[in-house]
């Protein structure tokens, strides 16, 4: 346990976007996510406010994002 690596996701390639998870951790957290972007899909067909679908579309999205910055490789 003690060599696993700190970081979720390997390093960035051409610019944007981190490769494949590097352990469980990262695949897990792809998975919570994944689950919880899709079960909003029922949610989303509502129609109580147009901006709230999107809020909480371009919200997780920005989870994604920030959860690949700060536990990416540099």
């Amino acid at each position: 346990m003690a060599d696993e690596s700190r970081y979720w996701f390997g390093t960035k390639q051409y610019g944007f976007g981190y490769r494949h998870p590097l352990n469980w951790k990262g695949w897990a957290a792809y998975g919570v996510w994944a689950t919880l972007f899709l079960a909003a899909a029922p949610i989303a067909q509502t129609r109580q406010h147009p901006l709230f679908d999107l809020g909480y579309f371009l919200g997780m999205i920005a989870v994604l994002l920030g959860m690949c910055r700060w536990k990416g490789e540099p």
